[in-house]
């Protein structure tokens, strides 16, 4: 009777089992979570301002009786450019490479005056800085449409500097009365030195993903960047730079170092998922 008992009730264990399981609830494993792709090619545009200064290093002012002297012009502008580049992505690691052109609604001018040690309390030193290159490379990490960046590299800029009269800043040849009402200007003989000066760069910045396209994102970012243009020989009144006479103290080299903030507006392309 034992034994039969014992049977029913496995019986009824092994029919029960099927059913009891089949009430149970199925946990659902969770779809991955999605997140931007940073990799690909882009084009921008943007604006913003740029702090530069200039220096004038005169070697030649033995010739007058007074040591080689610094003149450093600074001036402030509003700066615009254009920027394009590609990156790829591996995690949260973005890295890629940039090229952008910049310049300066009113050329980063900036002048100082050259007095002393020149006896003409209107001449002064007027610099432009009228284009500046960057190329390098970005090392960025990603929080999904986030973007944190450094860069650093190569920079490049015209400089352009002229000896000028303080109140006009019409170029001049430096000398007695150059800027007087009696004597001059003297413009026809235009001491003015165009170089194109290399030199370094870097900064930070970041960007975000305001629009995922079917096609193409727009992405609004900021950045920072100083740069820094070696010095340069820029004018010498004799060929060569040869030092003939005591006038050869207005020989000059010049560079520039300068800080910009600017906002950036840029089109970029989609990832490439066989990179992923």
């Amino acid at each position: 009777m034992k034994r039969l008992i014992f049977a029913g009730l496995a019986l009824a264990g092994v029919i029960a089992g099927p059913a009891t399981a089949a009430d149970m609830p199925v946990k659902v494993k969770a779809p991955p979570v999605v997140y931007y792709d940073w990799s690909g090619v882009y084009l921008g545009f943007n604006v913003g301002g740029v702090w530069s200064h200039v220096d004038r290093f005169y070697p030649n002012f033995a010739l007058i009786g007074l040591v080689p002297q610094i003149f450093t012009s600074r001036g402030d502008d509003a700066i615009f450019g254009v920027h394009g580049g590609a990156q790829v992505q591996w995690g949260h690691w973005v890295v890629g490479v940039e090229v952008a052109y910049s310049a300066g609604a009113k050329e980063m001018a900036s002048n100082v005056s050259l007095s002393p040690p020149e006896p003409f309390t209107t001449l002064s030193a007027f610099n432009k800085i009228t284009n500046l290159l960057t190329v390098g490379p970005r090392l960025g990490y990603a929080w999904d449409r986030l973007l944190v960046y450094g860069t650093g590299g190569y920079a490049g800029g015209s400089i352009s500097g002229q000896y000028a009269c303080t109140g006009t800043l019409i170029a001049v040849f430096p000398g007695p009365g150059a800027c007087a009402a009696g004597f001059g200007p003297l413009a026809n003989l235009n001491a003015t030195g165009h170089t194109w000066n290399d030199g370094w760069f870097a900064g930070i910045g970041f960007e975000y993903v305001v629009h995922h396209g079917s096609l193409v994102d727009v992405i609004l970012g900021a950045e920072y960047q100083h740069f820094d243009l070696r010095s340069t020989t820029a004018f010498c009144l004799n060929p060569g730079c040869a030092i003939r006479s005591i006038q050869d103290h207005i020989d000059f080299d010049h560079g520039a170092t300068g800080d910009l903030a600017r906002a950036r507006l840029t089109i970029k392309t989609h990832g490439w998922t066989f990179l992923n």
